[in-house]
C-alpha cells in the first residue's frame, strides 16, 4: 500500500506541478477534469444512500458552465440563465419521474460543492498575476496538512473533530495554520524577489485563512464519507483514494484566496 501510495505521488506530482507552470488551455482542462471526476465521486457516495441525485443534469449543468468560462462569457447573467434552466430541467424531472425533491437538493449541492468551487482556480489564474497566485491555494492546503500531521503526531492531545476525523487534534489544526500562514509569507517573499510587490502581511493573512479553510474542507470531505459509510470516494489516484479524497481541501482554499483577492485587488 506504501508502494502504491508512493508511486502514485512521484508520477502524479509531477504532472500537476508541470500543469502550474504550463498554464493556458491545458490548465482549463485540469480543472474541468477535476470536476467531472470529482462530481461522479459525489454522485457516486450518494449511491450507498436512500438518496438518488439527478446526475445527468449535474453533468450538462457542469459541461455548460465550463464552457462559458472558456468562452468568457461567464457573466452574473449567463449564470443565472444556466442555473434558472437548469432548475426547470429538475422540476420537470421531479414531475415526470417523481423524484423526492430531497434528490435535487443533494444534486445541486453536489453542483455547487465540486465544479462551482474548483472553477475558482480558473478565476485566480485569470486574475492579474494569476500565474503566480495560482500555486496558493495549493500550497497552503498542502502545508496545513502536512503542519497538522506532524504537529498532531508528536503534541496531539485533544481530539478536534473526533465524530468526523478521529486523528486530527486541535494541536495539530493550530500547527497546520501556522505552517500554512508561514509558508504563504515566504512564497510571498519571493514572489517579491521577481517583482510581484505585494505587502507580506497579505500572503501571511492569505495563509492563516486558507489554513482553516483547508481543514474545513477536508472535514466535509469526511463527513459526506461518514454519511455515505465509505473509506474512500473512488481509487482514481492509486493509493490515496479519489479527487475528493486527495483534493477536498483546495476546494475550499481556491475560493478563499479568490475571495481575498477580490476584495482587496484595488490595492494589488
Amino acid at each position: 500500500m506504501l508502494k502504491t501510495r508512493i508511486i502514485s505521488a512521484v508520477v502524479g506530482l509531477p504532472l500537476i506541478i508541470a500543469v502550474l507552470f504550463l498554464g493556458g488551455k491545458l490548465f482549463y482542462l485540469f480543472v474541468f477534469l477535476l470536476s467531472v471526476i470529482g462530481l461522479y465521486e459525489y454522485y457516486r457516495a450518494f449511491s450507498n444512500t436512500d438518496y438518488k441525485p439527478i446526475t445527468w443534469i449535474g453533468y450538462l449543468v457542469t459541461i455548460v458552465y465550463y464552457l462559458l468560462i472558456l468562452l468568457n462569457i461567464n457573466s452574473f447573467f449567463t449564470i443565472s440563465i444556466l442555473i434558472f434552466i437548469a432548475l426547470l430541467l429538475f422540476f420537470l424531472d421531479i414531475i415526470r419521474r417523481g423524484y423526492n425533491i430531497l434528490n435535487v437538493a443533494v444534486t445541486i449541492l453536489g453542483i455547487l460543492y465540486v465544479p462551482f468551487l474548483f472553477s475558482n482556480l480558473i478565476f485566480i489564474y485569470n486574475e492579474l498575476n494569476g500565474k503566480l497566485l495560482i500555486w496558493l491555494p495549493f500550497l497552503t492546503a498542502w502545508f496545513s496538512d502536512t503542519g497538522a500531521y506532524f504537529i498532531g503526531s508528536y503534541f496531539g492531545k485533544k481530539k478536534l473533530c473526533p465524530s468526523l476525523s478521529p486523528k486530527k487534534t486541535v494541536e495539530g489544526a493550530i500547527g497546520g495554520v501556522i505552517a500554512s500562514a508561514l509558508f504563504s509569507a515566504f512564497t510571498g517573499f519571493l514572489f517579491n524577489s521577481i517583482g510581484y510587490e505585494v505587502s507580506i502581511i497579505h500572503f501571511l493573512i492569505i495563509g492563516f485563512i486558507c489554513g482553516i479553510t483547508s481543514m474545513l474542507g477536508d472535514l466535509s470531505a469526511s463527513s459526506i464519507k461518514r454519511f455515505a459509510q465509505i473509506k474512500d470516494y473512488s481509487n482514481v489516484i492509486p493509493g490515496h483514494g479519489g479527487i475528493l479524497d486527495r483534493f477536498d481541501s483546495i476546494l475550499f482554499t481556491a475560493p478563499t484566496l479568490y475571495t481575498y483577492i477580490t476584495i482587496i485587488k484595488e490595492f494589488i
